[in-house]
C-alpha cells in the first residue's frame, strides 16, 4: 500500500532491542538556568511618560548567557524588545553591562557572554497619557555550558508601574513563549520518518536500512555540536565502508514555537555554511523536517543529541560522546556468525 505523501513521521514500537541495549535517558537539565526579574518605575518626576525598566538575570554557575551583540559566525545574541501591541516604545539605547569575551574554537570567532549576575536598563516612553499600568518586555536568549546548549528561548515578562499611593513594584514571572510538550520516545522503538536533505531532495529514513546509522541532532548555535565535527568526520571515514552512516538533523528552531523568520533564515544559512566549509560529507536534513523528528519522536530539549540506530531501524542508545563509537561500532558492524 502506498504511504500518503503528507505522512511525515511514523513510529512503530517493538518489544525487544538489539544486543540488549535500551535508549538511555537524556541528561537531566534545569528547565532554565537563568532566573529573570523585572521592575519598572518613572524615570523623571518632570515627565511622567518616561519610564525606566530594570531587567535582571541570575545565571546559574557553569552556564553563560550570550551578549546582546550580534557577532558574525557566532551564537544567537540576546535580544530585548518592548512588546509592540501596547502603549510603550523604546526611548533610547538599552544599557547593557560589559560582557566577558573569549575565543571559541568551535564557532571559530571570539564570543561575548555574561556569567553570574547581570542587569539591563531599558529606557521606555509611554505613548498614552496617563501611562498604562503594565509594561511587557520580551527576551530572546540562549544559554550554554561547555558540553550542552539549550535552544534559544523567547520569554515575556510584565511589570506593574507603581502609582502615587504606593512605591511597591509588582513583578510578574517570566512566561516561556517557546515551551512545548514533548511526548518522548518509547524504549526499544523502530523509527522511520521523512525528511528533506540540503539539496532539496525528499528522503525517507528507511532508505538506510541495512546500515548502522548515527542520527546527529545539531544546530549552528550549539558550540559543543560544532566541536564534535572533527571526531564525526574521523568515525565516518573509518567505518563508512563497513556499513556505517551518519545523518545530520539540523535543529535550528528546536523548542521555539515563535521563532521569527529572520532568526530561522539566518540560522539555516549559517548551518549550510558550516556544512560547506568544515568538510561535512554525510547527509544533512533541513531544520523544517528535522525539528519535528527531534521534538515528536526523540523528545530532545538540548543539544548535542546523538542516537545510534541499528540495521533494522531500531534505536540502540543515545551516544553521549563520539568516542563511544569506537567501542560500539566494531561489534555492530562485524559479520554475525
Amino acid at each position: 500500500m502506498k504511504i500518503p505523501a503528507q505522512v511525515l513521521l511514523q513510529v512503530v514500537l517493538l518489544a525487544t532491542c538489539l544486543l540488549g541495549f535500551t535508549v538511555q535517558a537524556q541528561e537531566s537539565v534545569e528547565p532554565d538556568p537563568i532566573k529573570w526579574k523585572i521592575k519598572a518605575q518613572p524615570a523623571s518626576s518632570s515627565d511622567a511618560k518616561l519610564i525606566t525598566v530594570e531587567l535582571d538575570a541570575t545565571i546559574e554557575r557553569g552556564w553563560h548567557l550570550y551578549s546582546t551583540e550580534k557577532i558574525d559566525g557566532g551564537p544567537a545574541p540576546t535580544r530585548i524588545t518592548v512588546v509592540a501591541d501596547q502603549s510603550f516604545e523604546l526611548a533610547g539605547e538599552i544599557d547593557s553591562p560589559a560582557p566577558r569575551s573569549a575565543y571559541d574554537p568551535n564557532f571559530q570567532v571570539t564570543t561575548e557572554f555574561y556569567e553570574g549576575e547581570v542587569a539591563f536598563t531599558i529606557p521606555v516612553k509611554s505613548t498614552a497619557s496617563p501611562p498604562a499600568k503594565n509594561i511587557r518586555v520580551q527576551v530572546r536568549y540562549q544559554t550554554c555550558t561547555p558540553t550542552i546548549c539549550l535552544p534559544p528561548k523567547l520569554i515575556e515578562l510584565e511589570a506593574t508601574l507603581p502609582d502615587a499611593r504606593s512605591k511597591a513594584v509588582q513583578v510578574s514571572p517570566a512566561v516561556d513563549k517557546t515551551a512545548v510538550t514533548k511526548p518522548g520516545l518509547t524504549a526499544s522503538a523502530t523509527v522511520d520518518f521523512d525528511f528533506v536533505d540540503f539539496t532539496g531532495k525528499q528522503r525517507r529514513f528507511s532508505e538506510f536500512r541495512g546500515r548502522v546509522v548515527l542520527l546527529d541532532f545539531w544546530a549552528s548555535w550549539c558550540s559543543p555540536c560544532l566541536a564534535d565535527i572533527p571526531q564525526l568526520k574521523a568515525a565516518y571515514q573509518k567505518y563508512y565502508n563497513q556499513g556505517f552512516e551518519i545523518i545530520g538533523l539540523d535543529s535550528e528552531t528546536l523548542g521555539q514555537k515563535d521563532a521569527d523568520a529572520d532568526f530561522a533564515r539566518d540560522a539555516q544559512a549559517k548551518a549550510r555554511e558550516i556544512v560547506s566549509t568544515r568538510g561535512v560529507t554525510w547527509t544533512e536534513a533541513t531544520a523544517a523536517t528535522s525539528v519535528p523528528v527531534a521534538e515528536q519522536i526523540f523528545a530532545i530539549d538540548n543539544l548535542p543529541a546523538k542516537f545510534l540506530i541499528d540495521k533494522e531501524g531500531k534505536v540502540i542508545r543515545r551516544i553521549k560522546s563520539v568516542a563511544e563509537l569506537d567501542e560500539i561500532l566494531p561489534k555492530l558492524l562485524s559479520p554475525q556468525p
